[in-house]
């Protein structure tokens, strides 16, 4: 009994910030690595069009893979906090088992699906020669074997999450990707430079890197696993509660899935468009096909890479939400689920809004320095609005899934649903007339509908205030008005100008930047947004 004293007692010590801090900081990790072996990697493909497909092919990936995975992780995590709660913990191993199984099946179910759908893909996003649309099937085909392998590890994920155990899945997810990274740039350079064969097999690599990861992931988070089972064994020892059998729960775990399902197809439904519908806008437009590619590799390849730096906001938060919000609803803690909501979306939108203003500003520098292309001005205005776009992808998640948790999910999932047609309607015809502007300008419309819809139920069902989260973005704003003007004039002193020597650029852009960021955090310190936010004060010295 003492054993299980203090593991509840450690459980309610993992604030909802704490735990998505430590998300954070393991996608953080992750996207960071993504970030910087991107910048050997396209030198590796020198090719714009190769950088296009190995970007469109993942989001065709992700797409497909949060399909078939249907919201289970997130289902995997409510189910074990749930039964955590109320200390069955027969239950929470039997959930394990069986979402192990179900995500096996689904996995092996998307494989199937992305290897029949590769040929028909490729032909609506290649804008080339039939090698390509050949090149982009290989690559579709053998990123496919990730689906089966990808859900697998998120059933150890969703198990670890529901057990609040934050440390080791943001652990999981460094490993993954530092693995994934280690075998895509040592076999591409192998292929490249040993052995002189095309770059095109660098690119076969590299998405077999995703399949590879996984299967060193679920090694080792299976591995780590045996100790949370072990002692959830230890405490069913003394349980006296009936056990769910393993019937009622996969009633349980499908009626879970089926709006986070509908959560998936609609809500990511946004990389579908800009893999298949950006591509076709694109070709009515007055753009050439080498402009096309040049966009479409800015905004697939690095484009994602540079907005993921600030999206990795949302897993970590919403991997914590979920339980933490479950935990609350069973005892009917409402004054706790107030407080997440409130510290959860402060917390994203202050550092979402610095890091893709920092995204913004800094992409033409960025590119000139870091990464192939063969028109700067062009790549970096089409980042420079993905920027824009980076940042309502990563408050949408957050409060979408505050939503699903709270026990809204029909009204969410109505008004997705709205979103969705309506962009699917608009996007194409914008597309044609602003190029990458339309296509974000489209997706700012459709999820600030999104965003303010749910803030307003929200506060509506639980007496939520939001006057806190207007109060900080106002602060925030001027904050990043000062940081501006300051990235702005020491650019004009030469600071950080793409011009001249790459290496005095990229040293220059990196002085511009810490100059720039230490005002905005002064500037928020004296607000006091960061104290309100992680509540914390400073002591004040007495003689």
């Amino acid at each position: 009994m003492a054993k299980q004293k203090t593991r509840d007692h450690s459980l309610t010590k993992k604030s909802i910030i704490a735990g998505g801090l430590i998300g954070t900081g393991g996608f953080f990790i992750a996207k960071a690595i993504g970030l910087i072996y991107s910048i050997p990697f396209s030198s590796i493909l020198g090719s714009d069009a190769y950088m296009a497909y190995y970007g469109t092919a993942y989001r065709i990936y992700s797409y497909i893979l949060n399909v078939f995975t249907a919201g289970a992780p997130m289902a995997i995590a409510t189910m074990t906090a749930k039964y955590i709660t109320r200390k069955n913990y027969k239950t929470v191993l039997n959930v394990h088992r069986l979402s192990i199984l179900a995500m096996s099946l689904l996995g092996f179910l998307g494989m199937i699906v992305m290897i029949a759908l590769s040929g028909v893909l490729a032909g609506a996003m290649t804008e080339g020669t039939q090698d390509g649309i050949d090149i982009m099937t290989k690559v579709l085909c053998i990123l496919a074997i990730a689906i089966f392998f990808v859900p697998i590890l998120s059933a150890y994920r969703g198990f670890i999450q529901g057990n609040k155990e934050m440390e080791e899945f943001a652990f999981s997810q460094a490993f993954e990707q530092i693995f994934r990274v280690a075998f895509l740039l040592g076999v591409g350079c192998l292929l490249v430079y040993a052995f002189h064969m095309s770059s095109v097999y660098a690119l076969y690599a590299a998405v077999l890197s995703t399949s590879v990861a996984a299967i060193a992931g679920i090694v080792q988070i299976a591995h780590f696993s045996k100790g949370t089972e072990q002692s959830l064994r230890d405490q069913a020892e003394h349980q006296t509660q009936r056990v769910i059998p393993i019937k009622p729960l996969l009633k349980e775990f499908i009626l879970l899935c089926i709006p986070y399902l509908l959560y998936a197809v609609i809500g990511y439904a946004n990389d579908i468009f800009d893999a298949v519908l950006m591509p076709i806008g694109l070709k009515y437009s007055n753009y050439s096909v080498e402009q096309i590619q040049t966009m479409t590799s800015a905004v697939n390849y690095v484009g994602i890479k540079l907005t993921a730096i600030p999206m990795i906001l949302s897993p970590g938060f919403v991997s914590a939400i979920i339980p933490h919000i479950t935990s609350a609803l069973e005892t009917g803690n409402i004054k706790s689920v107030r407080k997440d909501i409130l510290d959860c979306i402060n917390i994203v939108l202050f550092i979402g809004l610095f890091l893709s203003f920092a995204i913004l500003f800094y992409a033409k520098p960025l590119f000139y320095t870091l990464y192939y292309t063969s028109d700067l001005e062009l790549s970096a205005n089409a980042v420079q609005w993905i920027a824009i776009e980076g940042l309502f992808g990563t408050i949408t998640p957050v409060v979408s899934s505050m939503m699903m948790a709270c026990r809204m999910r029909k009204k969410l999932l109505s008004q997705m649903i709205v979103a969705a047609v309506v962009k699917s309607i608009i996007m194409v015809p914008m597309v044609m007339w602003w190029g990458v502007a339309g296509n974000v300008i489209s997706t700012i419309l459709t999820y600030g509908w999104i965003i303010l819809y749910s803030l307003r139920e929200m506060a509506r069902a639980y007496s939520i205030n939001f006057h806190s989260t207007i109060k900080i973005a106002i602060q925030t704003a001027i904050c990043l008005v000062a940081m501006g003007l300051v990235m702005f004039g020491l650019q004009y002193l030469g600071l950080g100008a793409a011009q001249g020597s790459r290496m005095l650029c990229f040293g220059g852009m990196l002085l511009n930047g810490i100059i720039s960021s230490v005002v905005f955090f002064g500037l928020a310190l004296y607000f006091g947004i960061i104290q309100r936010l992680f509540h914390f004060r400073f002591k004040k010295r007495t003689a």
